[in-house]
């Protein structure tokens, strides 16, 4: 492995004198950057991205590390990076300015939109879909799911991969976290626009509106500039990432981007000539089982900081008084083969932030506190 003996001294005289660092707030950037610096100098950390975002555009966006450890290409705010299921909530901007235009419904069968899904399961809706109690599985750990490489040509094949198996759980009844379950929302979003594929209408509804364009659908044979390095750490080793496919689940993991673009995407869902207000307020309004009962997830997004304030981790005092102080937040976190993701949106303030690192596996960087504590330098929540 790369000699990193120097790493940490290197890294300091980068983060302070890189060209690579925008920032409009020095004060806020200045109080985080010392949280960056640190995590970056443990050498199972290859690199880490972060941006932070309001409605006026990025305020701070800072590469830490390294985009690509043998060459030893620092990174930068430019690097794209592999987000993991930080594409889920993109994926559902998609469906919700579909929703806005009438062209797709939230409670209609989704047989409706795809005759690709099998009509002998029961009845699933797109908001069943978007909340995760439609009873559609996740991977299969044994069937090494999460390790794809090989191209699917198009969602019809993807959704071959579970469309005959029985549900977990009649929809409505059980929550339970499924990525499979948006590749049948990007076929649904397909099949009720007759004239897009589902890579056309997230560049025209998500990329193109909202000015992302750092964002890609990760196709691992196209070009694409300044593609961060993906690694993981195995065993207690740090190793390139194996080749991984996404095709088989563009809506729910196959997008990389820039943290900015993130960040931005996540402020922009707040522009009223982007989302009506009343369709956000249903994207970030907790789901309800059949039987009234609440779980956390909207429209995709994790709403609050339920998923975080009962780990064991998080059991400090401080980083419990930062949670409380942002009652009003929707979140979503990310994972994928080299790439580990935190997005958290204050809807009170209007403000994102967007922290990833370009390795999975690895537990020294949390990505939930570099984001969380970043995010309170800007709320001034800190003493």
């Amino acid at each position: 492995m790369l000699n990193l003996k120097n790493k940490l001294s290197i890294l300091v005289l980068f983060s302070l004198l890189s060209a690579s660092c925008l920032a409009k707030d020095l004060g806020p950037a200045k109080s985080a950057r010392v949280l960056f610096v640190a995590a970056v100098a443990s050498e199972t950390v290859p690199g880490i991205s972060v941006a932070v975002a309001d409605k006026t555009g990025t305020l701070w966006a800072e590469g830490y590390g390294y985009a690509d450890l043998e060459n030893q290409v620092a990174m930068s705010p430019l690097h794209t990076l592999r987000i993991g299921s930080v594409a889920k909530v993109m994926t559902a901007a998609g469906m919700m300015r579909m929703y806005q235009k009438k062209l797709i419904e939230l409670d209609t069968p989704v047989t409706q939109y795809t005759p690709d899904w099998p009509d002998f399961h029961a009845d699933i809706t797109l908001r069943q879909l978007a909340a995760h109690t439609s009873g559609i599985r996740h991977y299969k750990p044994d069937a090494n799911e999460f390790l794809f490489n090989k191209p699917f040509a198009d969602l019809k094949s993807s959704l071959a991969l579970f469309k005959d198996e029985a549900l977990l759980f009649a929809p409505g009844t059980q929550h339970q976290y499924t990525t499979f379950g948006w590749t049948l929302v990007s076929a649904a979003m397909e099949g009720a626009d007759a004239k897009r594929s589902f890579k056309q209408i997230m560049q025209q509804e998500v990329f193109e509106p909202l000015a992302m364009n750092d964002t890609y659908f990760d196709d691992q044979y196209q070009i694409i500039s300044h593609r961060a390095r993906p690694y993981s750490y195995y065993q207690g080793e740090l190793l390139n990432s194996p080749q991984t496919d996404h095709s088989y689940k563009w809506a729910g993991g196959g997008f990389i981007a820039t943290p900015s673009d993130v960040s931005r995407f996540a402020v922009g869902q707040l522009n009223e000539d982007y989302l009506n207000p009343e369709i956000v307020k249903l994207m970030f309004t907790k789901a309800k089982l059949n039987n009234g009962e609440e779980v956390n997830h909207g429209i995709a997004w994790d709403i609050g900081f339920n998923s975080y304030i009962g780990r064991p981790d998080y059991q400090n005092e401080e980083v419990q008084v930062m949670m409380k102080a942002m009652p009003h937040v929707v979140t979503h976190a990310g994972g994928s083969m080299g790439g580990t993701t935190m997005l958290i949106l204050c809807v009170d303030h209007a403000r994102a932030v967007t922290v990833v690192k370009n390795v999975n596996g690895e537990r020294s960087a949390d990505v939930f506190l570099l984001a969380l504590n970043t995010l309170s330098y800007y709320h001034n929540l800190h003493k």
